[in-house]
């Protein structure tokens, strides 16, 4: 239901309700929603913008192998967004989400940047 609300599939577009949604698939554990509600907080829709509450609900994604959570995490991580700036956890959950064969990182730029 939460998808539906955000593309506005049968009903209204309203990203709260969608929100709401997403909420209550995420407390009972599923991934795509913890990410989506990630999102949410992440860019104010449907919720008020808040990173702290982005990371946390990234977070309960990537523990579950979601992978585009934990390269958002890993985002979280090497701009200090919503925790303090880490470059070593940035790195783990780049690697993580590299090993999930995300398509926003892949394994061999994580190896071969210079940086």
């Amino acid at each position: 239901m939460g998808r539906v609300y955000t593309v506005g599939v049968g009903v209204p577009k309203d990203l709260t309700q969608a929100a709401n949604w997403y909420r209550k698939a995420a407390e009972q554990g599923d991934p795509r929603a913890q990410l989506n509600l990630g999102y949410a907080y992440d860019y104010g829709q449907g919720v008020p913008q808040d990173s702290v509450q982005a990371v946390y609900w990234y977070q309960k994604a990537a523990e579950q192998g979601n992978a585009m959570a934990q390269f958002n995490l890993g985002l979280a991580y090497f701009e200090g967004l919503g925790v303090t700036q880490n470059s070593i956890e940035a790195v783990h959950w780049f690697r993580r989400a590299a090993e999930n064969k995300d398509a926003a990182v892949k394994k061999s730029d994580l190896e071969n940047d210079s940086r």
